[in-house]
């Protein structure tokens, strides 16, 4: 679907998806009443139930696409929450000495910097972006670094505990693994093989009605032009849902908003 190349277009799949229906509705008509292999099937038409199995399939794989595109807008809201649970709480762990706390506050505002305004606004989650990778690796590496320079030292009141540090790093952990999932769940919809194969069936379909119903070209418009409407009205749903970070439905960035505020000093 070349809807993706107009990520500023929200509503760029109901005109991709349109076009396509508008292709396979003319395509199937004009083959089927202008090709010289259809026309025995005026005097000898097809039987009515052999209209059922591409209909039947392509109802399964609009069902099956559209299961999955709701899927993944409830997967990227249980990610969002996952990963800002596990920024809270590398922000409230009692990180020692001061310093290296508020090294780490700083490293957690340019996280949420890059994963906000190149992740989710640039790319829609479709493409990591480098600074949040660094600013993750900077948060483990500062840890460490604390953590060895404890053991030369003589007090340990200046150092986090070993309580502090587990938590710490199980909380770093959880948010590499919910931006990862993340972005993941970004490129869902970029897979262009199951369009592919949707509007193939919706093809052999349009094929299936126009020869039905070859002895009357007028009948076969008007019921390829109802299966192009209800065609279209499905594909556009999926279309709008498949990609959980755009569209009417997209999952909002908003509580990682809320974040920056807070940890803004």
């Amino acid at each position: 679907m070349f809807f993706e190349y107009f990520p500023t277009r929200p509503y760029a799949p109901l005109v991709a998806t349109l076009l396509w229906c508008l292709g396979i509705g003319l395509i199937a008509h004009f083959a089927v009443f202008r090709l010289r292999i259809f026309e025995g099937l005026a005097k000898f038409p097809m039987a009515p139930p052999m209209l059922g199995l591409p209909a039947v399939m392509f109802t399964f794989m609009m069902a099956f696409m559209g299961s999955a595109a709701w899927q993944n807008i409830s997967l990227a809201q249980t990610s969002l929450i996952n990963e800002r649970t596990a920024i809270i709480r590398l922000a409230a762990v009692p990180v020692l000495p001061d310093s290296a706390r508020q090294q780490s506050q700083a490293r957690l505002r340019d996280y949420l910097a890059a994963a906000v305004d190149e992740e989710w606004v640039a790319t829609h989650n479709q493409q990591p972006s480098p600074g949040a990778e660094a600013a993750l690796d900077r948060l483990e590496s500062d840890m460490w670094a604390a953590n060895a320079l404890c053991r030369t030292q003589t007090t340990a009141a200046a150092c986090s505990s070993a309580l502090a540090t587990s938590t710490y790093i199980k909380a770093l952990d959880d948010l590499r693994a919910a931006r990862d999932h993340r972005l993941a769940l970004g490129t869902q919809g970029a897979r262009p093989l199951k369009w592919f194969f949707a509007i193939a069936l919706a093809l052999m379909t349009a094929f299936a009605i126009a020869a039905i119903q070859r002895a009357n070209q007028r009948t076969a418009a008007i019921s390829q032009v109802l299966f192009c409407i209800c065609a279209w009205i499905i594909l556009s749903m999926v279309a709008l849902h498949i990609q959980p970070y755009r569209g009417p439905d997209a999952v909002s960035s908003a509580p990682l908003q809320a974040l920056r505020v807070v940890l803004n000093p």
